[in-house]
């Protein structure tokens, strides 16, 4: 199917009245301080991790209304809390319903979610939507491989709730479901990872986006044309990680995600670190490749923005899952080189490699290797 891409929508509906909830927190208060509520959006401040932390430090974090708490690691080590009050629990499990509604997930079905229900959100993230939806919700948690097969064969689950590779591993174990909600790995973003696990498990296998921070953000459904965003509980963007700026629909970005009705600490323009792009269609916003990396590490070859992570993914579509790897960046009369080595046994065809690669990343390759027993080095900038 194809789709019209559109300039990307400029701002959520009803931004005044959001700003000026915003602004009695303490979180907010001295970046909205001197913002009109009319402002434009472009000129609401970005959210960042480090701003997060500060807060945290500074005890701006607390919400006198939380009910649950979950704590999130963050880049770098450490962790941070995660406040939700009884209406922000309801409101999350409403949106999160809906859009299982449409993944497929039906009232009455056996859900059995192998995330984990520690401190850290978890398995909690799809627990409260699929509640809201009326499934039998199992928190099972995370491995034990033959108790969960035993479960998923004498409750007859029809829904499976798990990391993709968890997921396979429990199909090639023998386990069978109709529907799996795919989350937590790079799913759909690795070409060919989707028709691998469905045909382990021999059923249908749908890719869904929560953060720990957000809660849900977007999921499939059986259409399989784009993660749909839920609009009724963030709104997103995408930007150039460089600039800030919106990129036009379809570009890949860094994704921006703002709650809209949140009360116990909100995300304004937050900036996730995530790498992915954006349609705004007529039935929503959807994401149609998933995520795809990280901005970590983002370098400028040749004039085009180059993500390591992205890079790796790429690789695994390829059949070169977890491979060793060395990118390597040197200049030869002042222009930029790539050089790409990678541990493999076999031999894929490096012409059809070098083509993929220019397709994916709009930038040429200009040495690749695939040698076995390579150990790989990660990025290497050479140039001067």
């Amino acid at each position: 199917m194809t789709h019209t891409l559109t300039p990307q929508a400029a701002a959520p509906h009803g931004v005044p009245d959001l700003l000026a909830r915003l602004r009695a927190l303490p979180l907010y208060r001295a970046a909205l301080a001197h913002l009109p509520d009319d402002a434009p959006w472009s000129e609401v401040p970005f959210l960042t991790r480090d701003r997060l932390t500060a807060a945290f430090e500074a005890g701006e974090l607390v919400h006198p209304d939380a009910v649950r708490v979950h704590l999130t690691p963050h880049p770098g080590g450490g962790w941070l809390p995660e406040y939700a009050t009884r209406a922000d629990v309801d409101a999350h499990g409403r949106a999160s319903a809906a859009a299982f509604a449409r993944a497929g997930v039906r009232p009455g079905d056996h859900a059995q979610v192998a995330f984990g229900y520690h401190r850290f959100a978890g398995g909690w993230l799809m627990q409260d939507g699929l509640e809201a939806l009326g499934a039998k919700t199992l928190p099972f948690g995370p491995g034990e491989t033959e108790a969960q097969l035993d479960t998923l064969r004498r409750l007859n689950v029809r829904v499976l709730v798990s990391a993709p590779s968890f997921a396979q591993k429990l199909g090639e174990a023998g386990a069978r479901v109709e529907l799996l909600i795919a989350a937590g790995e790079p799913f759909t973003s690795i070409a060919g990872r989707r028709e691998r696990v469905e045909a382990a498990l021999g059923g249908l296998a749908l890719d869904c986006y929560a953060t720990s921070e957000a809660g849900l953000i977007a999921l499939e459904t059986p259409a399989k044309d784009g993660l749909r965003v839920l609009d009724d509980w963030v709104f997103v963007e995408v930007i150039d990680p460089e600039t800030g700026q919106p990129v036009p629909d379809g570009e890949r970005g860094e994704l921006v995600v703002t709650h809209l009705s949140k009360q116990a600490m909100p995300l304004l323009r937050f900036r996730t670190g995530d790498l992915t792009r954006l349609e705004r269609r007529p039935g929503g916003a959807v994401l149609p490749g998933g995520v795809f990396g990280n901005v970590g590490g983002m370098l400028k070859v040749k004039g085009v923005k180059l993500f390591p992570r992205e890079v790796a993914f790429w690789l695994a579509g390829h059949g070169l899952d977890h491979a060793q790897h060395t990118l390597r960046l040197h200049s030869v009369n002042g222009a930029d080189r790539i050089a790409l080595t990678v541990a493999g046994e076999t031999s894929p065809d490096l012409d059809d490699l070098r083509a993929d690669f220019q397709r994916r990343f709009a930038v040429r390759v200009d040495q690749l290797e695939v040698q076995p027993g390579h150990v790989g080095a990660g990025v290497q900038d050479d140039r001067h």
